[in-house]
């Protein structure tokens, strides 16, 4: 059979079952003419629309065309051969019932990752707590060529420790640094609440800022890396900022720059490298 002739067939069939289906939509008036006791007179308009659509459709499953395609689509049911059913189902024309909400699944504990800029490594020492401060100081000035001092507003005769205490740190020609650190009576070791860096020449107060952009934004860098990690302690912050030894001639590990291309400002951040284990210089515009 040519293709023209099943799709006129198909179409046959389609057009027979739209108006089946819209003849099912009448209203129950027409079966109730002959029961209702106050029924509508057979000559109304409605009535005699009705009757003539269902004439129509007679008319229709009566024509050759519509009794061709019926029996062509029964006989290629039967040639088919693969069982096939009429499993098209009624359409359900009632407000159907919203699905049912899934039940509840038990709750899962989800690992948060760490937001901390600083690394975690499995060598980290102990915690240096309150007591300990001063003899790491002396030990830590003997190994490096950087100062570590506490810092003292004004000259006072006691050595007892304040809480919060300011330390000084410096690089030669480099950078001073003020960190401010405390502890609590619960807990001795040190935490770094805060740095604000100078000029290695800048004769300021702690609480000050310094005169040279490149110095402010080393210190809003830190205070972005403290906010990342609240609890850093004080031997962990010290690794960070003696990685600043050559902030002014170390190339940004993204653009191979020494100054960026924006604002011309040395690489004041810094990234861990879980790699080499040390800390990489970059550009903050990078």
């Amino acid at each position: 059979m040519s293709p023209p002739a099943v799709e006129s067939q198909v179409q046959a069939l389609t057009d027979l079952y739209n108006s089946i289906q819209n003849a099912r939509h009448h209203p129950r008036d027409l079966l109730k003419t002959a029961i209702a006791p106050n029924p509508l007179p057979l000559t109304h308009p409605s009535l005699l629309l009705y009757s003539q659509q269902l004439k129509d459709i007679v008319h229709t499953l009566r024509s050759d065309a519509v009794q061709s395609a019926l029996r062509a689509a029964k006989e290629s049911e039967k040639a088919d051969g693969q069982n096939i059913m009429n499993n098209v189902r009624r359409e359900n024309r009632k407000r159907r019932r919203p699905p049912s909400p899934e039940s509840p699944q038990p709750y899962t504990v989800i690992e948060r990752q760490s937001s901390s800029l600083f690394p975690v490594t499995k060598d980290d020492v102990a915690p240096l707590k309150s007591p300990e401060l001063i003899e790491y100081i002396r030990q830590f000035n003997k190994k490096n060529s950087y100062k570590l001092g506490i810092w003292q507003g004004t000259r006072s005769s006691t050595r007892d420790l304040k809480n919060p205490t300011i330390l000084r740190f410096t690089i030669k020609d480099v950078l001073t640094a003020y960190l401010t650190v405390s502890y609590t009576s619960n807990d001795l070791v040190l935490l770094v609440e805060s740095v604000t860096t100078f000029g290695p020449r800048e004769r300021k107060l702690p609480h000050s800022q310094s005169d040279y952009s490149v110095y402010r934004m080393l210190s809003q860098e830190f205070g972005r890396m403290i906010h990342s990690d609240p609890q850093v302690g004080l031997q962990k912050f010290m690794t960070l900022l003696c990685s600043y030894e050559n902030m002014f001639t170390m190339r940004c590990d993204k653009c191979q720059r020494v100054l960026c291309v924006e604002g011309h400002v040395a690489a004041v951040e810094r990234v861990w490298n879980e790699s080499d284990g040390q800390w990489q210089p970059r550009h903050v515009s990078c």
